[in-house]
């Protein structure tokens, strides 16, 4: 799952009431800090300081450039939630985000009412929106502080399950839901995709796993961070390496199998130091978008019949079940859609891979297309020690 700059949290079904003696409210300053990790490699550091109802975070991720996101919540001193959210995001020498078509942006501030919350986007213009979102606590992805908030309205609630709503912009509110796991342990639920957390006895979270999720992350708290060191390290690994690539760079693949000219447009994640595949790697028992980021596109300009399978001319993305035993590959017809978004019901065919062990490891995910003679070829995907391949003939 990808998540915007600006994702709000917004609790739709339940009003936590007053604090309970569960939720965690210093009464002097309190410093949290966070180390986000994808594998082997660190995306990003939060650390935010909360004194009283006031919440100031500095977030710094590199993905792959390096950005600063400075924030401030003010909560309710009666409720605990949230009244106001202010926030921008510049590189790492203060200077403001270039932007595509558009002036840049410059801050951004959420005003939480009961039932609404009203964003005020400056950029040369202040755009206002409101949007329906019934008790809503603010929430900035990758920004481990604001997990603490619903975490803590679920244990000052005294309850062990409760559904709320997630905010990503706009006028329309997504599911989301606080279940308690077990003492000190949490899940939050987004979409769908859980988090899981993990508390000390005062509810202050320990750590987040996202490895469920589709960004995969695993976030643990830090003594200290030195927020600025790092920021400053990362700015100049970026410098030193222009131009920065995604961390999960695009790339395409062509080929030609007899009259057959095939194209696949696919995002390239890295291993990280993670196992992929199996009972234990990062794909366990999912359908996979078959790369990183946005859908994964196949187009081909005659009809082929993929292990027996007739697909026609066309457009369209390409889903793995990346269950060990029973690979399949999922030839789509929904087409132009970011990689969390797989409509089962837009099936065209699904038909076997066959898994095989790769002689030496496959660093970045990598899709070929080999004419194996005369109007036949295979298709083969390639990551860690596994290959999944699927013939295919132009008829």
């Amino acid at each position: 799952m990808s998540m915007s700059w600006f994702t709000l949290l917004g609790f739709g079904l339940v009003a936590i009431g007053c604090r309970g003696s569960n939720s965690p409210v210093p009464t002097s300053a309190q410093t949290n800090a966070y180390v986000l990790r994808l594998g082997n490699d660190t995306l990003a550091i939060d650390q935010a300081t909360r004194v009283g109802d006031r919440i100031e975070g500095t977030l710094v991720t590199h993905l792959p450039r390096t950005l600063v996101t400075r924030y401030v919540v003010t909560l309710n001193p009666t409720t605990g939630m949230a009244q106001l959210l202010e926030h921008n995001t510049r590189l790492a020498d203060g200077s403001l985000l270039p932007a595509t078509n558009q002036p840049s942006l410059r801050n951004v501030t959420v005003t939480f009412g009961t039932d609404s919350a009203i964003s005020q986007v400056q950029r040369d213009t202040l755009i206002t929106t409101r949007a329906a979102a019934r008790n809503a606590f603010p929430y900035i992805n990758y920004a481990i502080a604001f997990f603490q908030l619903p975490v803590s309205a679920l244990r000052a609630a005294n309850v062990d399950s409760v559904a709320y709503a997630i905010y990503t912009g706009g006028r329309q509110a997504f599911p989301m839901h606080v279940v308690r796991r077990g003492s000190n342990r949490y899940a939050v639920v987004i979409q769908g995709y859980p988090y899981d957390i993990v508390t000390d006895g005062k509810g202050v979270v320990q750590s987040v796993d996202g490895a469920r999720t589709t960004q995969h992350f695993v976030a643990t708290r830090q003594n200290s961070v030195d927020v600025a060191g790092l920021s400053a390290m990362w700015a100049q690994r970026e410098r030193d390496a222009r131009p920065a690539t995604a961390l999960s760079a695009r790339d395409t693949t062509r080929a030609t199998v007899g009259p057959a000219e095939l194209w696949v447009d696919y995002g390239r994640p890295t291993t990280r130091g993670r196992k992929v595949f199996g009972p234990a790697g990062v794909l366990n028992d999912t359908i996979w978008r078959t790369g990183a980021n946005a859908a994964t596109h196949f187009r081909t300009n005659v009809p082929l019949t993929i292990a027996g399978q007739n697909v026609p001319a066309g457009t369209y993305t390409l889903w793995t079940l990346a269950v060990p035993g029973r690979y399949q590959l999922i030839i789509n017809k929904q087409t132009g859609q970011w990689g969390t978004v797989y409509d089962p019901k837009q099936d065209l065919v699904r038909v076997p891979l066959q898994a095989s062990q790769l002689p030496q490891v496959v660093d970045r995910f990598t899709i070929a297309v080999d004419p194996t003679g005369g109007n036949s070829g295979v298709v083969r995907l390639r990551w860690d020690t596994t290959e999944l391949s699927v013939p295919f003939s132009v008829p």
